[in-house]
């Protein structure tokens, strides 16, 4: 556990009491902190204490969990009575690690890379933690100390109201639109976005990967300032290294080329990556029957997100579908030629079928399971290596928990109705 310092005796107000949330909770009790805690669906076993009855006049901050609005009642409250506001991020950075702190950003990738950064140092030899916004909290990590390293992917929920953080190196992936209703417009969200360049130390490394038209913007505005490194000519040409893995080749190249200026040889790096397994729901292979493989990527959801999936494969049955964010599903639009036939299902159904239908064969469904049934019937006699396609370019929200309970959901389909 992080524990921050300088806390003693402070009284903080949390709200959201989510894995982030919790975890902030343990780390500033640990830390001599009186926590008042208040979550609006009571998901915690720690006594939720109504936000009406905290002591607001001699509350020091507030702590925010990611994603909770900033116009929500008690964040509104806090900022009339000029109440600092922070997220658990900044309760990490109280903390003051001696490791070395890469953070991680982008629309998409964020999770993956943050887990392959932590593989490649791991196989460098050096002790490592990768957490933030994935896996464990910030403050649920255990300093690796002066010669470790630990990894922090950063949200844009968790970057906008972040003030304290500290990084020793930085990625930013690639910016698309995204979380635009919570945001309110996509300059706020860029905004979010180039934020990590602010935590830098002095001369600490930018890596920014992509060359979308907001990262080349990002790179312009930001290299007056920050020690911003570019995928150069170079770079790009280990591309063919990676023409069959499932892993995007930018991100890959990226993650080595920000270590490469911590000492640690591009070659072994390389190396690194034969052995590297990738996440659950991401571009996620699940299982291969006779002609067809199936492939779970329930992490896609956003169209760029899916994009990436149905330029990787082939003879692609594609399901897609769940509640669709700001453009919809227009960004696949170039990205289709693959596509034999996709099957749609969730709110955004209709929808995404009045973009697609004009490119591509679809069909609409209720439901994944009768998506899956067609899908099942389309491919009984197909003589050709196929792909089954799971990339729904939505989110989740619609008809399950999360991206993870989607995904399980396709994969407990799957094996059931193909009898897998």
């Amino acid at each position: 556990m992080m524990i921050p310092k300088k806390m003693v005796d402070k009284k903080i107000g949390i709200l959201g009491l989510g894995i982030s949330g919790n975890s902030a909770l343990k780390s500033l009790e640990a830390g001599g902190s009186k926590v008042f805690a208040f979550d609006d669906n009571n998901i915690s076993n720690h006594i939720s204490i109504n936000s009406s009855k905290w002591p607001w006049k001699e509350l020091d901050q507030i702590i925010v969990s990611p994603g909770i609005s900033l116009k929500h009642p008690v964040v509104l409250k806090a900022k009339k009575l000029n109440i600092q506001i922070n997220n658990e991020i900044d309760i990490f950075a109280k903390s003051e690690p001696k490791a070395k702190v890469i953070g991680v950003t982008g629309t998409n990738g964020k999770s993956t890379t943050s887990a392959l950064l932590g593989h490649m140092i791991r196989f460098h030899g050096h002790k490592v933690e990768v957490g933030g916004n994935i896996g464990k909290a910030a403050t649920s990590l255990i300093d690796p100390g002066v010669k470790g390293y630990i990894v922090l992917e950063l949200s844009s929920f968790q970057l906008e109201t972040c003030s304290q953080l500290k990084l020793d190196g930085a990625i930013i992936l690639n910016i698309t639109p995204d979380h635009i209703e919570w945001h309110g417009s996509l300059k706020n969200y860029y905004n979010a976005k180039i934020k990590i360049s602010s935590f830098l130390k002095k001369n600490a490394p930018l890596l920014i990967s992509s060359n979308d038209n907001l990262c080349i913007k990002a790179s312009e505005e930001l290299k007056k300032i920050n020690n911003v490194l570019r995928l150069d000519k170079n770079d790009k040409k280990k591309n063919n290294l990676f023409e069959k893995s499932i892993h995007h080749t930018e991100n890959i190249i990226g993650s080595i080329k920000l270590l490469s200026s911590f000492g640690m040889p591009e070659k072994k790096s390389l190396l690194s990556i034969e052995s590297f397994k990738g996440l659950p729901h991401r571009m996620e292979v699940i299982s291969k029957k006779d002609k067809v493989m199936f492939i779970n990527d329930s992490k896609a959801t956003n169209a760029e997100a899916a994009s990436k999936a149905l330029v990787f494969f082939e003879n692609i049955f594609w399901i897609a579908g769940g509640l669709g964010k700001y453009n919809g599903i227009k960004g696949v639009l170039g990205h289709i030629k693959n596509v034999k036939k996709c099957y749609l299902f969730g709110e955004s159904r209709y929808d995404f079928f009045n973009e697609l239908n004009s490119k591509v064969n679809c069909s609409i469904f209720d439901t994944m399971e009768e998506a899956l049934k067609a899908v099942f019937r389309d491919t009984q006699n197909t003589k050709k290596e196929s792909t089954v396609l799971f990339s729904p370019g939505a989110s989740s929200f619609d008809q399950f928990k999360n991206f993870e309970d989607r995904g399980n959901k396709f994969k407990e389909l799957t094996c059931q109705i193909w009898g897998i």
